[in-house]
């Protein structure tokens, strides 16, 4: 067997576990854990199909910033135990009913994916010989939008100097 094959249903099992993990988890940091992972093997994924750019957007910005964000949403909701627990039994058969309609559209979908045979061959603006897609990538993103990046780039220093003021209006309350 292919080694690409052999990584490629790893990196799909692990993905795969590691979500249904973060789903059935009990505990909120827990599930954030699982989808960590989950993430991490997803950019190794992309990283597998020679999209260097995109498994570096994957890791900085899901894993590093995002997920980051749900922890602190977490520690800063802090819910009972009986409360959640309690919500989660009452809603648990819509999950499974939903969870059968959507496995159901998965295979529906994946036997049409697999019958199809493209007729089309990609054509790409650059040529990849004279560098990699990260550097094409960068190019561009950079030429053409730089003002948005520096508009995100302003827009997350608000959101920090958010954050941290809220926490202090909460550790000054408290």
């Amino acid at each position: 067997m292919n080694w690409n094959i052999l990584i490629f249903f790893y990196l799909a099992l692990a993905m795969t576990f590691s979500s249904l993990l973060a789903i059935i988890s009990r505990n909120p940091v827990h599930a954030v854990l699982w989808v960590v992972v989950m993430i991490l093997h997803q950019a190794f994924l992309l990283y597998t199909l020679g999209s260097e750019f995109l498994t570096a957007v994957q890791i900085i910005v899901y894993a590093g910033a995002v997920l980051v964000l749900f922890l602190f949403v977490v520690y800063m909701i802090n819910l009972r135990k009986e409360e959640r627990w309690k919500v989660f039994v009452s809603k648990s058969s819509y999950g499974f009913i939903i969870f059968v309609v959507f496995l159901y559209l998965f295979f529906k979908n994946l036997a049409f994916l697999t019958a199809l045979n493209p007729a089309f061959k990609v054509q790409l603006t650059y040529d990849l010989s004279q560098g990699s897609n990260l550097l094409w990538m960068a190019r561009y993103l950079y030429s053409h939008y730089l003002f948005q990046f520096e508009v995100i780039g302003v827009i997350l220093l608000v959101v920090i100097f958010g954050a941290v003021f809220l926490l202090r209006k909460l550790k000054e309350v408290g």
